[in-house]
């Protein structure tokens, strides 16, 4: 462990406060002010002595190069924007692997995610109260209970779905490895996991509530039948109870149902979103374009099918692999795929399923919605791999992410 300094005490306060500023939802700038406060002193951290290139973290600088090039290359006043987006996508948690290093951040760094989940709970918990304040407007329909939520707090129930989601995941591995003799600690985080989920139903955002239940299931096998923790039937009987809970209380999985069984595929708006989307990457010869006439040709191709009311809204590809496939093409494509490989790979090669489940869930998010588009979701991808990425980075022997054997 290296020697900890002044940079490194104020870096951990500023965590503590990316975590708190999710409370505060609302005030974009607060978040976007401690983001690139955090980011200023995680590069703060870097040590000539630990390497910085290597092949982990190839794929995360050339996808940053891409992007750089793209932006210089097409230069517009949104390119600067880009750029900047994308370092702190890219480069900043790359330093995080210098943060493992101290002593300091990794006695934090599980109070830190559990202020985190505390702050998204406390969102949950105005949610739940909301949802049942509503109840004469939405009469129990999801659809317009959803609505009627996203209106008042004026958030994208997909992205703070995400949040839930990764908070959920937070908690799941807290109480994997809970401290039995801090009684209070673990029955106020089981009452955390309630709201979480309560948030998740009502908000019924289908691709992460799917990916949450899958890996609910994901995790028994990993912590318990891998790592023989717990009992192994009780925990499976309390799971499959919860899943068929959320499937019960969830309206979102029957609607899909009802849709497919009554409509074609290709009557869907995602559908020719999707369609739209393609057909601008074979237009550009899988090369890539300019980021800001990408919007014009999808509203062009979704006018010629009809669907002016998307490109009335100048609806985007809803699809984060898709999005960088239309600005960088075939390689910034790759390469970003590759990052996601070198976090799935290697999470699982040092048994941290935490990270692993994160990645997981974040992958199956950028299917169904540009995430990194927006700064919600850019803040929730920046705030896991800060915390998280350089435990992957390191060498084995710093990951304190491991699954204890009892």
């Amino acid at each position: 462990m290296r020697t900890e300094t002044k940079t490194n005490y104020i870096l951990i306060v500023l965590l503590y406060l990316f975590a708190l500023s999710t409370v505060l939802y609302s005030f974009e700038a607060i978040q976007s002010v401690v983001m690139i406060l955090s980011s200023v002193f995680m590069i703060l951290q870097f040590r000539s002595g630990k390497p910085f290139f290597t092949i982990k973290t190839a794929p995360f600088l050339l996808s940053f190069i891409i992007i750089c090039s793209i932006g210089l290359w097409y230069y517009s006043a949104k390119s600067v924007q880009l750029i900047s987006n994308n370092l702190l996508l890219f480069v900043v948690p790359l330093f995080s692997i210098y943060l493992y290093q101290s002593k300091r951040f990794l006695e934090n760094k599980k109070n830190i995610l559990l202020t985190y989940c505390y702050a998204v709970g406390l969102l949950c918990v105005y949610i739940v109260g909301y949802y049942i304040k509503d109840i004469p407007n939405h009469q129990f329909n999801w659809y317009f209970a959803r609505f009627n939520i996203e209106n008042h707090l004026h958030f994208h129930g997909t992205y703070l779905s995400l949040w839930m989601g990764v908070a959920v995941l937070f908690v799941m591995d807290f109480l994997v490895k809970r401290d039995e003799s801090k009684t209070y600690l673990n029955y106020s985080v089981a009452v955390l996991m309630v709201f979480l989920i309560a948030g998740l139903i009502i908000i019924n955002s289908r691709m992460i509530l799917y990916s949450v239940l899958f890996l609910s299931v994901l995790n028994y096998y990993f912590y318990y039948y891998k790592t023989n923790l717990g009992s192994k039937k009780k925990t499976f009987l309390y799971l499959i109870a919860l899943v068929c809970l959320i499937l019960f209380l969830s309206q979102r999985y029957i609607a899909d149902i009802e849709f497919l069984y009554k409509n074609a595929v290709s009557n869907s708006s995602r559908y020719t979103i999707c369609y739209c989307s393609l057909q601008t990457i074979f237009d550009s010869f899988f090369l890539g374009m300019d980021p800001n006439i990408i919007q014009n040709k999808l509203n062009t191709c979704y006018d010629n099918y009809g669907f002016y009311e998307l490109s009335k809204e100048n609806i985007n590809s809803h699809n984060q692999y898709l999005d960088y496939f239309l600005k960088g093409g075939i390689l910034l494509f790759i390469s970003f795929i590759f990052t996601l490989i070198v976090k799935l790979r290697h999470s699982l090669k040092q048994k941290n399923y935490l990270y692993f489940s994160i990645t997981v869930l974040f992958s199956f998010a950028f299917i169904t919605e540009n995430i990194l588009v927006r700064q919600y979701g850019m803040f929730i991808y920046v705030f896991c791999d800060v915390l998280l990425l350089g435990a992957i980075l390191s060498d084995e022997s710093h990951n304190t992410d491991k699954v204890e054997k009892c």
